[in-house]
C-alpha cells in the first residue's frame, strides 16, 4: 500500500488458507482503507489447498490478461516503499542490455531488523556464508545472471509457458520452476539494487526442521530433474564416506590417526567462517556459535537428502499459506 509505485498499476491479491488468527479480518480492512486512500486494489482469495505452490497458481488464474509481472512476498518479509519501482526499472534496463527478454528478477535478502537472540543472529550469519544456506540469502553486490533468484519478480507470461508451478513441490517449488524457465530460454538475473527483508528461524528445532525439510525435498526434485544435482549438497555423505574408508585402513600420519585429518580439516574451514562472522559482526559469539550451526544444518540437511529418496513426501505443518 505504501509502494511508490503508481498504484492504479498494481494489485494485491492475498492467498488464505484458512487462517484462524485474525489474518482475513485484517486484510478486510486494509482493503477498505486502500480504496479509501486511492491505493492499490487489495483483494482476499481462498487457497482451499493451503499451500504456496497452489495459492501461486490461483493467484495467476485469478489475475486478468493485463497483468504482466507477479511478485510473491511472504508474511514474514517486509520491503522499502521504492521497492516495485525499483525492481521493474532494473528489470527493463536488464532486458535492454541484453537484447533478450528475462523470465525473472531476484532481489537481495537482508537479515531481519527485528531484535534477535545469539540464535537468531547466528542463523542470520550461517544462511549467508559460503558454506550455509543457498543463495537464495546470498550476499552479493553486482547485477548478474543466477540459477536461484531471491523473491523473484517473474515475467507472467514465462510462467505460464512453462506450466505454472509445480504442487508436487511443497518445497523447493522456485527452483524447480526456475530450472523449466532457465530450460525453456527464459534467462533469470538478480539485482542488488533493491532488498528484502526476511524473518528466519530462531529456535534450534526450527533451524533442524528447515535443513531437513530443504534437504529431503531437494533429493525429490533431484529425483525429478537429474540436471538440479550439486555434488556439494552430498559433500556430507562423501566426507562421511572418507572417514570411514580412513578409519578401517588405520593408517596415521604425524602420530595423527588418518581418519581425523577430514574432520580437522572439516572443523578448521567451519571455525574460519565462524571468526570472519564474528569480525564482519563484531560479535565474538559468532565464533563457535556459526560453527555449530552449520554443523547442525548440514546433518539436517543431509539426513533428509538420504530419506527423501526412499519415503514419500508430505505437506508440512509450518508451510501453510
Amino acid at each position: 500500500m505504501a509502494q511508490t509505485y503508481p498504484s492504479h498499476l498494481h494489485q494485491i491479491v492475498i492467498l488464505d488458507g484458512g487462517s484462524t488468527d485474525g489474518t482475513t479480518a485484517i486484510v478486510e480492512r486494509l482493503a477498505e482503507e486502500s480504496v479509501s486512500e486511492g491505493g492499490p486494489q487489495i483483494t482476499l482469495i481462498d487457497n482451499p489447498f493451503k499451500y504456496v505452490p497452489h495459492a501461486r497458481n490461483i493467484a495467476l488464474e485469478y489475475l486478468d490478461s493485463g497483468v504482466e509481472f507477479i511478485l510473491e512476498m511472504i508474511g514474514h518479509a517486509w520491503v522499502p516503499p521504492d521497492h516495485l519501482e525499483v525492481r521493474l526499472s532494473r528489470f527493463h534496463s536488464i532486458e535492454a542490455e541484453l537484447g533478450t527478454r528475462l523470465g525473472g528478477l531476484g532481489a537481495r535478502v537482508l537479515e531481519s531488523d527485528l531484535p534477535l537472540d545469539n540464535v537468531g543472529n547466528w542463523i542470520e550469519a550461517s544462511l549467508a556464508c559460503p558454506l550455509g544456506g543457498s543463495g537464495q540469502f546470498a550476499r552479493f553486490s553486482k547485477d548478474g545472471p543466477t540459477k536461484i533468484p531471491p523473491f523473484t519478480l517473474y515475467r507472467r507470461q514465462a510462467v505460464e509457458a512453462v506450466g505454472g508451478w509445480n504442487e508436487d513441490f511443497i518445497t523447493t517449488q522456485d527452483s524447480e520452476i526456475n530450472l523449466r524457465l532457465i530450460g525453456n530460454d527464459w534467462p533469470l538475473w538478480r539485482t542488488a539494487a533493491t532488498h528484502v527483508r526476511m524473518a528466519k528461524r530462531t529456535t534450534l528445532k526450527q533451524w533442524w526442521r528447515m535443513g531437513y525439510r530443504y534437504g529431503f525435498w531437494r533429493m525429490k526434485h533431484v529425483i525429478d530433474a537429474k540436471s538440479r544435482m550439486r555434488i556439494g549438497e552430498f559433500l556430507p555423505w562423501i566426507g562421511l564416506a572418507i572417514v570411514a574408508g580412513l578409519a578401517i585402513d588405520g593408517q596415521s600420519t604425524f602420530f595423527l590417526p588418518n581418519f581425523l585429518l577430514p574432520v580437522l580439516a572439516y572443523l578448521s574451514a567451519l571455525f574460519v567462517v565462524g571468526g570472519f562472522e564474528a569480525l564482519r559482526s563484531n560479535d565474538t559469539s559468532m565464533i563457535w556459535g556459526v560453527p555449530a550451526l552449520l554443523i547442525l544444518m548440514h546433518t539436517s540437511f543431509s539426513i533428509g537428502l538420504l530419506v527423501g529418496g526412499f519415503r514419500p513426501g508430505k505437506p508440512p505443518n509450518d508451510r501453510a499459506m
